[in-house]
């Protein structure tokens, strides 16, 4: 999706209004995808408070789910949401920290979705740093995840995103084994 679309969308989520009878689960799925979005919107629109303040709003909920709710359903996203808003802050080493925790906690807690996604973002955090060995770490663990839970449309993107960001930069014999085959089955 580009930025264009993203920013329309979180717009629209942000304006629907919920009702209190909502389904826990519904609530933690919306704060959750728009506490994300309005913190990855924050980081493209120059530092507009309004995405940072609504990213950081979704992340005081999902403290609260994780405290007095369940750490099993709530602590890997609630530390993606951390690393997501330090990253915003320019708290960069406690990005890193935040993202290898959302990966732990959602590895240990088997929501193989949810440590793509957060090996995904890592990836993206660390290409944006010039980290090109740690970005296509997390990238082709993340390329694993999607896999290993089915979604091959997004295993399928990403692995595009990588071929389009480092297929210049490296050659095949130093992307990560389970990289190298899928260009060859592709071919």
């Amino acid at each position: 999706m580009n930025y264009d679309d993203l920013l329309e969308r979180t717009e629209a989520f942000f304006a629907v209004e919920v009702e209190e009878y909502f389904l826990l689960f519904g609530s933690s799925a919306r704060a959750f995808i728009a506490g994300l979005a309005a913190f990855k919107i924050y980081r493209n629109t120059v530092g507009d408070l309004l995405w940072k303040s609504r990213g950081f709003e979704r992340m005081k909920e999902f403290r609260l789910w994780a405290d007095q709710g369940s750490s099993w359903n709530f602590e890997h996203k609630l530390h993606l949401m951390e690393a997501e808003h330090s990253y915003c802050c320019g708290n960069l080493d406690q990005a890193a920290e935040s993202y290898k925790k959302a990966i732990t906690s959602a590895r240990a807690h088997k929501y193989i979705n949810d440590e793509a996604l957060a090996c995904e973002l890592a990836g993206k955090f660390y290409l944006d740093r010039g980290n090109i060995s740690l970005s296509l770490e997390y990238l082709r663990l993340a390329h694993e995840k999607y896999s290993e839970w089915k979604a091959d449309g997004k295993a399928n993107q990403l692995f595009g995103f990588i071929n389009s960001k480092f297929a210049h930069k490296v050659r095949a014999r130093h992307l990560p084994q389970s990289l190298v085959e899928l260009t060859k089955r592709m071919a």
